[in-house]
């Protein structure tokens, strides 16, 4: 699998096929995407907003065939490690993915937040951390205790919840530099529209 050439896809046409061809800039950060329907097939609803794909897709990069992510799974599309087909997909076929699996991070946020609402830059900032570390790893640590983060969302704490996502910058032990970048602009969306 490492000696195939990389077969590379646009994230903005990606996001263009989910949000109908709303662009970051052109989305108030304060909107979610809403209904999302891609060649005629209705997937639901996103809580996130452009902003939050822009995030998402451009620290996961996208790629139509399969690959091993840092975290040694198999990945294909932006981000996704379920059902990766050994062959290329085309850019529905990652949309519909990527949809998916964002409805999976929002779906377990809201699952573990408290019942005080959460504001757009919070859910678009969690969601993007949840997506990237798996909702298991969110809620706890590997010893079975929880985690920091997950106690303060647990707990309705979202702006300390806030504070935490700079200190979620290591993989396999190592501080990698996309990871301090990625956390840092989930902090700022997640700060931007802070309800407490």
């Amino acid at each position: 699998m490492s000696r195939m050439k990389k077969i590379l896809c646009s994230v903005a046409a990606v996001a263009a096929l989910i949000t109908g061809g709303v662009t970051v800039n052109d989305a108030a950060y304060s909107e979610s995407v809403g209904a999302v329907s891609i060649a005629g097939q209705s997937l639901g609803y996103l809580t996130v907003s452009p902003r939050a794909l822009d995030v998402i897709g451009n620290a996961e990069g996208c790629r139509r065939d399969p690959y091993r992510c840092p975290s040694g799974l198999i990945t294909n599309g932006i981000g996704n490690t379920h059902d990766v087909a050994q062959s290329p997909v085309p850019d529905e076929q990652i949309a519909k993915d990527w949809v998916k699996n964002i409805q999976i991070a929002e779906r377990c946020l809201y699952d573990w937040s408290n019942s005080a609402p959460l504001s757009q830059g919070q859910v678009d900032a969690l969601t993007s951390f949840i997506f990237n570390a798996g909702c298991t790893r969110f809620r706890h640590n590997r010893d079975g205790s929880e985690t920091r983060i997950g106690y303060f969302v647990r707990t309705g704490q979202y702006k300390q919840a806030c504070g935490q996502l700079n200190r979620w910058v290591y993989g396999g032990g190592v501080r990698l530099p996309g990871l301090v970048t990625r956390r840092q602009k989930e902090t700022d969306m997640c700060l931007s529209l802070a309800s407490d």
